[in-house]
């Protein structure tokens, strides 16, 4: 009883710290693992109490500039679209949104305690110094270990010499630390990111949250169940399903797996793939060239391309494996929805991928950008089929802590304990 009333005085005293979380990425409509997480991440922080803006870029995809999405206010600000692989043109679009962050975060200083920002590479630049000039508290996950590993991606540098890329590759990577020492806290998604971050000089205050999904609509089947789901989806039963489910782009490998599907095929004529997603609005988009493929290869009685859906789970829940050959990952969502949803997955071993997958028990691992290692993989993994349930349940049972529930929890905890310092 004591205790109940305690915590309600202690909210009356201090309510809830009103949240910006500034993202590097876009914001649904927009789909992808970082902006579906940046929704399910600010959505459960505003669901918990905490009043909460999203301030993020324009997607090429139509969207409106300022909505109510749930209990989270939603601003789009220009520039519009993809700046990535534009090389040098993408200078002006990124300082003028720097100059329209800075506007927005010091007319409104008096709107927000903490800022959140998820990305390390272009927003902390301008927003980690401004909110430490202004009192405000400031936090920064960081997604990926290629941010970290190419602080300037190399398509952005495109037409650069060699030696401006090194140059402006070096100095954008020493600005980027110190931001985040800089930072009240910095959260890393993965063991990878956590020891890339040690690895540097100067103390960094992290904490290490995963990136999560909800094991409830994340779940397996029945095989009844599963039955009737590929019914209604139009999905052939007495075939073995092989899901991609991800962005359409180079990066992700599916040009590599559906190199090999021919050959494949000819040892495994039961097999049917799955694609779900989109290439559109990637500047690697492979998509036309891998619908071309199998069209001139004849392959449409055993490629299905399901296009984006809001229903992953559907198409994770009806497969019989889940495959993502993808040269790297910040995190990979899509591998924690799979395992979740009970399926055998065949990964490369990039993002989290080595935390979660024992090799043979819980999945299987191959290295990236290696076609004939995938292959074994995947011939491993068809060779044992009767072992596809109990290797199922262990991977849902390795991705029990990455439930969406205890993830946002976690980050409930972090913006309280942020935010007693704010005076």
């Amino acid at each position: 009883m004591s205790a109940g009333i305690a915590t309600v005085e202690r909210a009356a005293v201090r309510p809830s710290p009103r949240v910006y979380w500034l993202t590097e990425e876009f914001y649904p409509p927009q789909i992808g693992g970082a902006e579906l997480m940046a929704f399910y991440l600010s959505s459960g922080l505003a669901n918990a109490g905490f009043p909460v803006d999203v301030i993020t870029r324009q997607p090429d995809l139509p969207a409106a500039s300022d909505e109510i999405v749930g209990r989270v206010r939603v601003r789009r600000i220009p520039p519009r679209g993809v700046l990535k692989g534009i090389g040098w043109r993408a200078a002006p679009g990124i300082i003028r949104y720097w100059l329209r962050l800075a506007r927005i975060l010091f007319a409104e200083r008096d709107r927000y305690d903490l800022v959140l920002i998820s990305g390390m590479k272009i927003i902390p630049l301008v927003a980690v110094p401004l909110c430490a000039l202004m009192g405000k508290r400031c936090v920064v996950r960081v997604e990926s270990s290629f941010e970290i590993r190419e602080p300037v991606s190399a398509a952005s540098l495109t037409g650069a010499g060699g030696f401006l890329r090194r140059a402006t590759a070096a100095a954008l990577g020493r600005l980027q630390r110190l931001m985040l020492r800089l930072s009240d806290r910095v959260v890393v998604i993965s063991d990878e990111i956590l020891e890339l971050l040690r690895e540097g000089k100067g103390e960094i205050s992290l904490a290490q949250i995963p990136n999560g999904v909800d094991l409830e609509r994340f779940k397996p089947l029945s095989p009844p169940e599963r039955d009737a789901l590929r019914a209604r989806l139009g999905l052939p039963r007495d075939r073995t399903l092989i899901v991609f489910a991800g962005r359409l782009s180079r990066a992700k490998g599916i040009e590599m797996l559906m190199r090999a599907w021919p050959d494949l095929l000819r040892r495994h004529p039961d097999l049917y793939l799955i694609i779900v997603g989109s290439g559109a609005g990637s500047f690697d988009d492979c998509e036309p060239d891998l619908r071309d493929f199998v069209k001139q290869r004849a392959l449409e009685g055993s490629v299905h391309f399901a296009g984006l859906s809001s229903s992953v789970e559907e198409f994770l829940q009806a497969g019989d494996v889940y495959v993502f050959p993808s040269d790297y990952e910040g995190f990979g969502l899509g591998l924690v929805e799979a395992l979740g949803s009970g399926i055998p997955s065949v990964v490369t071993s990039v993002g989290v991928a080595p935390q979660l997958i024992e090799h043979g028990k819980t999945g299987f691992l191959f290295p990236p950008k290696d076609a004939a290692a995938m292959v074994v993989a995947l011939e491993e993994c068809l060779s044992r089929r009767e072992s596809w349930p109990v290797i199922g349940q262990s991977g849902r049972d390795a991705v029990a802590p990455y439930d969406l529930r205890a993830v946002v929890s976690a980050y409930v905890r972090l913006c309280n304990e942020v935010a007693e310092r704010i005076p």
